[in-house]
């Protein structure tokens, strides 16, 4: 795409309307997000692929935490909306992945960007995340880019896949569970699949993996210690200082990137990697989030 064919269209979208909703009121959050604990700055402007993707640490407090997690590092990744070519950026990301020892990699959806066929880029799905490594797995859910039957093809030695269930891990002498949201439509979120989850058990932290940010509002009831989510790529062509234009999602625009403090829980939204759509992202990089948990 050349400079020109870039400039009309970012012009065009800047003059299409934004197709946001507020949330109800129960869903509201503090203003200000936590800090940043190490903050780095990507590009204004990254086309194709993502160059110079941001790494952003943030540490979360989580009530009854025991003792053997505290510290405890989480790596969320999404979004990567894989076609039909690699690039040396995806082994630098991958470099940089593994470098960081991570205890927990987390995949929130979108593995591809073909909705209608995910088979041509799925070697390059399966190239990247079997060379992730983190000390306790590679855990996942499909967005709404994916298919079902893209859980048989991506196989389960590369990452498990949570759609609709749930996974504790042990570690040491404590446990940490795992939900998964179904990601590939909305609807699939039901009031008989959310009363199939067990309880939460006190002094286990519960990590949701979704899709869909303002699902939030209907898993109150699952009381998640923190809920991580993908999907609107924080806009991925803003205005400058990163507000969004369009989020797909009807959270706040404010909601649709970052941490915040959502009732009794973390809202974790990642820009994510790839690009859908206009093969550019605009005032807002590409992103990997990594958590930190401490007690409170």
């Amino acid at each position: 795409m050349s400079q020109s064919e870039t400039e009309q269209l970012f012009s065009s979208l800047v003059s299409a309307p934004a197709v946001l909703r507020p949330a109800p009121a129960r869903v509201s959050a503090p203003a200000d997000p936590p800090a940043i604990v190490e903050p780095t700055r990507g590009p204004w402007l990254q086309i194709r692929t993502p160059h110079r993707c941001e790494w952003n640490r943030f540490s979360l407090t989580i009530p009854a935490l025991p003792a053997s997690l505290e510290g405890f590092r989480v790596v969320q990744i999404t979004d990567l909306h894989f076609r039909t070519f690699w690039s040396p950026v995806y082994d630098q990301l991958i470099e940089r992945i593994n470098r960081e020892a991570a205890d927990l990699i987390l995949l929130t959806g979108d593995f591809v960007n073909n909705k209608r066929n995910h088979r041509p880029a799925l070697p390059f799905v399966k190239r990247f995340i079997s060379q992730l490594q983190a000390r306790h797995g590679r855990f996942g859910i499909m967005g709404n880019h994916d298919q079902y039957r893209i859980a048989k093809d991506m196989g389960e030695p590369d990452v498990k896949l949570l759609d609709g269930s749930h996974h504790t891990l042990s570690i040491n002498d404590a446990e940490l569970e795992l939900v998964g949201l179904p990601g590939v439509n909305r609807c699939d979120l039901t009031d008989n699949l959310l009363a199939g989850y067990p309880a939460k058990r006190l002094g286990v932290p519960r990590l949701i993996l979704a899709h869909f940010p303002d699902q939030i509002r209907q898993v109150t009831g699952l009381k998640p210690d923190i809920y991580f989510a993908g999907h609107t790529h924080g806009g991925q062509v803003c205005l400058p200082g990163g507000i969004p234009l369009i989020t797909h999602d009807q959270l706040p625009g404010r909601l649709s990137k970052g941490v915040h403090r959502v009732a009794n829980t973390w809202l974790v939204v990642s820009r994510g990697i790839g690009f859908t759509g206009v093969p550019f992202r605009l005032f807002c990089p590409a992103e990997i989030i990594e958590i930190t948990l401490t007690r409170g």
